[in-house]
């Protein structure tokens, strides 16, 4: 499944990784005691569930790429090493949240950014409303994520160019080879399916 890149400001786009590297280093999923495991596991699964709103959170409040590059591999690591002090049952994005809020305080400060440094207040309020942010939306995009990697390729360039690339019918059509009314029909046959796999994808989640 592919992940929508995010953009970061720098003229580049980053991928969120799937696997904090704090885990390749230590070990601790593929060579821990079961119950080691088993807490890995369960840090994988609530950390993929909400790194993309712990990277917007930091890129919100660092905006050089590299530096919220940087930060994030940071606040995974603390996330790792504190876990154990997550209460499990209890909001982990809250949680989460706040702990990549001390990662961001602690680049300024060891950057020594007195010009660039946010206040207190605002930082609070950006990660309030980070984690105020329904659970709704992210399940939507969890639904679109793995929609656009099911659909088939042609199906699923035409949705990138209309709806992510901002193109025109009429450039869609140049694109992909097609008259505007053929580019019109298939547009909105991958939008059906689309829609249709979004649905079912929803549905179960809320079976």
């Amino acid at each position: 499944m592919e992940i929508p890149p995010l953009n970061r400001g720098d003229g580049e786009d980053f991928v969120p990784p799937y696997f904090c590297p704090i885990f390749i280093r230590s070990g601790h999923i593929l060579t821990g005691m079961a119950t080691e495991m088993d807490r890995g596991e369960q840090f994988v699964r609530l950390f993929l569930q909400h790194q993309r709103r712990i990277y917007g959170l930091i890129l919100a409040l660092v905006p050089n790429g590299p530096d919220a590059d940087d930060i994030h591999q940071e606040t995974c690591a603390v996330l790792w090493q504190k876990f154990g002090e997550f209460e499990a049952g209890t909001n982990f994005s809250a949680w989460a949240l706040r702990i990549a809020r001390y990662q961001v305080m602690a680049y300024y400060t060891t950057k020594r950014r007195t010009k660039a440094r946010l206040s207190d207040e605002t930082l609070d309020a950006v990660v309030d409303r980070m984690a105020a942010r329904p659970e709704r939306e992210d399940a939507r995009s969890a639904a679109l994520d793995g929609c656009l990697g099911d659909l088939p390729e042609d199906d699923r360039q035409l949705i990138e160019l209309r709806y992510r690339g901002g193109a025109s019918v009429e450039e869609v059509a140049r694109h992909t080879g097609r008259t505007v009314v053929a580019a019109y029909k298939a547009l909105n046959r991958a939008h059906e399916r689309l829609l249709q796999c979004m649905r079912g994808k929803l549905g179960a989640a809320n079976a």
